[in-house]
């Protein structure tokens, strides 16, 4: 019965998730597993919490399985680790019902932003992520992050379990669910207002861009084979001037490393982006860059570039978080480079030091760009909406996985920037879900192929409303992520002092 409730649990948090996106799901998927660990022992809670973790994170990862299977086991067996402390907290609360969900929700909250901070951090799907379809459930994260969205979330869960698992404490629980039933309503007061003011600028009283976001649709085996350059060139010059074919376009966006080369320091492609762009559109595309140190070193860059209507270099940067393994190879720096170059290693590249403003359209908008997997890290969106940016924008490529499960999860997972910062955020892929987020997380639109397909190439047009540059910062723009310090910090020293007294009294069940 343990490993069946356990198992539940695991199911129900998949399919909160794509491609499933069962949103319900997420207010119950954890309380099978706490009402288990809440009802035998402590090893079997311990135990039964690694199982579930392994099985959700196996179930919802399976796309990483294009890239690596042996990455796929071990990232899931890493983030599994992850599940015990709630279920560790769950067996050992002595106290009531209310404490009981308020405790599992700091725990599980701080669990979360460990994953999302340790090793450089994997803050994929966590628990506020599944919530992104239902709007009222996600407003709370311009206070908390989707951290504080997960501690809602979970806190309904410890109600919940502690109803089925105790069958007790009922005035508590009526007043905890009061609680949740109240940010819900004010989560859908606040999505309503924030959405007529997206819709005062729609209708000429604020500021927007016209965008126009460029999928390519190239197939990763083929975006560095010398044969397909010309393709991949004839595809940018047909999709961009589909674009510009509307003469309302400000500014026409490419995925991330949208060209077969190094922009800055390739001849074709630089003339290819210098002919599109003196049709009077700039454009924002990803790019590989290169430097070249004193000592003669190549360094290399995943960049995102912002090219004027005179094909000058308006803009510039650097992507900052790198992909373990698939960016960059840890302590690579400590292996001599013939080793490298024998056991076939690929060039690491370099994480930029810095985000970017960009300035763009006819209202002169502060744009920053996100590459990749950036738009999953909170901190990142965060320090470039306080550097001056009003609107995000990713530029990605999700090529590499599968055309259904990993955008999608990509999507459902960047939706949070939005509602953190109360700026749009507009997504260009190579593959992927390319679209418009609204401030309010509802997505605005989607590049699709009316099937439900969304990884064909096409260009989706889209008029945003970005604030203006003085509108204020929300609460977690400006004071970032203490409630989910606040719950890791909490987490860490209960299970110090928890362990430690374990260690004092090992007869303790």
């Amino acid at each position: 019965m343990a490993a069946a409730g356990a198992a539940v649990s695991a199911l129900l948090l998949y399919a909160a998730f794509p491609p499933l996106e069962w949103t319900g799901a997420a207010w119950a998927a954890l309380v099978p597993l706490w009402v288990v660990a809440r009802r035998t022992s402590l090893r079997a809670a311990l135990k039964m919490a690694g199982f579930a973790g392994f099985l959700f994170w196996v179930l919802s990862l399976r796309w990483l399985t294009n890239v690596t299977v042996l990455g796929w086991l071990a990232v899931s067996a890493y983030c599994a680790i992850y599940f015990l402390p709630a279920a560790f907290a769950a067996n050992r609360w002595r106290g009531g019902a209310a404490g009981f969900a308020a405790a599992l929700a700091v725990v599980w909250t701080g669990s979360e932003f460990l994953r999302g901070w340790i090793f450089g951090g994997f803050p994929w799907n966590p628990l506020g992520a599944a919530l992104t379809p239902w709007l009222p459930a996600i407003q709370l994260a311009e206070f908390g992050g989707v951290w504080l969205v997960s501690g809602l979330a979970a806190f309904a869960n410890g109600l919940l379990a502690w109803a089925l698992a105790e069958r007790r404490g009922w005035r508590a629980l009526a007043f905890g669910a009061v609680l949740v039933a109240g940010a819900l309503g004010w989560g859908a007061w606040t999505a309503h207002s924030v959405e007529e003011g997206d819709l005062n600028v729609k209708m000429g009283s604020g500021r927007s861009i016209r965008v126009a976001l460029v999928q390519t649709s190239i197939p990763q085996d083929e975006k560095w084979v010398t044969a397909k350059v010309l393709m991949i060139y004839e595809r940018l010059a047909e999709l961009t001037r589909q674009a510009q074919g509307d003469p309302r376009t400000e500014l026409v966006i490419w995925p991330e490393t949208a060209l077969p080369d190094d922009v800055r320091n390739s001849e074709n492609s630089y003339t290819l982006v210098w002919n599109l762009c003196t049709n009077g559109t700039p454009i924002l595309t990803g790019s590989l860059d290169t430097a070249v140190l004193d000592s003669g070193e190549a360094q290399y860059f995943n960049s995102a570039f912002l090219f004027d209507v005179d094909g000058r270099l308006a803009g510039e940067y650097d992507k900052r978080h790198l992909v373990i393994g698939g960016e960059f190879i840890p302590l690579a720096r400590f292996v001599p480079a013939d080793w490298q170059v024998a056991w076939g290693w690929p060039a690491s590249i370099t994480a930029g030091r810095a985000g970017a403003v960009f300035r763009a359209g006819k209202g002169d908008v502060p744009l920053a760009p996100l590459v990749c997997f950036e738009d999953v890290f909170p901190d990142l969106a965060r320090a470039d909406v306080r550097a001056g940016a009003r609107m995000l924008v990713n530029v990605t490529n999700d090529a590499w996985f599968d055309a259904v499960i990993a955008p999608w999860q990509h999507l459902r997972n960047a939706v949070l920037r939005a509602v953190e910062n109360r700026v749009p955020l507009v997504r260009a892929a190579n593959t992927g879900v390319t679209g418009v987020v609204e401030p309010s997380g509802r997505l605005a639109a989607f590049l699709s192929d009316g099937a439900g397909r969304t990884d064909g190439p096409g260009v989706l047009w889209a008029d945003v409303p970005v604030p203006y540059d003085a509108s204020p910062l929300t609460f977690y723009a400006r004071y970032g992520d203490i409630y989910g310090i606040a719950c890791a910090a909490a987490t860490v020293l209960w299970l110090a002092r928890s362990l430690g007294k374990r260690r004092k009294t090992p007869q303790a069940v």
